[in-house]
């Protein structure tokens, strides 16, 4: 099946994702000293940034004409809402600046390369942090005892 164009998809069929309380335990948590690359061919480390920093973290956006990852994926809750929120988070971005925010992120799993594309297509004010390498996402899981994985769990801000 291939990924179909945003605006054709019936959006009262996709199941909205519930909030299951899996990234509660990262209030009041500090992320990791961890270096990622950005779409702006910068090397960004969270943790040293100053004033507000907003990131938001999905899994993966789609590609368009792309065959999808699974022929169900629309089933999956909150599979189909990584590009749209990317949107979303491009749309409130002045909003975003305006409020206070000096920094604002998108942060995927996804190659640098394939992420340089994503945010050309969709036009994004934005950088988009790459961590394919996995960096965060085993530093930050290593964290908590729980296991898994925060950018499977969570979007969030840091403030410093």
């Amino acid at each position: 099946m291939n990924q179909r164009n945003l605006l054709e998809v019936d959006w009262s069929k996709i199941p909205a994702p519930t909030d299951d309380g899996a990234a509660a335990h990262l209030a009041g948590k500090t992320i990791p000293p961890v270096s990622l690359v950005a779409t702006d061919d910068t090397s960004v480390t969270l943790s040293a940034l100053r004033g507000r920093t907003v990131v938001f973290a999905y899994p993966r956006t789609g590609e368009p004409g792309k065959i999808a990852l699974v022929d169900d994926w629309d089933m999956i809750p909150g599979a189909r809402g990584c590009t749209p929120q990317t949107c979303a988070f491009r749309d409130l971005f002045a909003e975003l600046k305006a409020a206070g925010a000096r920094h604002v992120f998108g942060l995927s799993t996804q190659s640098n390369e394939y992420q340089t594309e994503m945010a050309s297509r969709l036009h994004l004010p934005f950088p988009v942090l790459s961590d394919d390498k996995l960096k965060l996402t085993r530093a930050r899981s290593a964290d908590h005892a729980g296991g898994g994985t925060d950018l499977d769990q969570a979007a969030g801000a840091h403030r410093r």
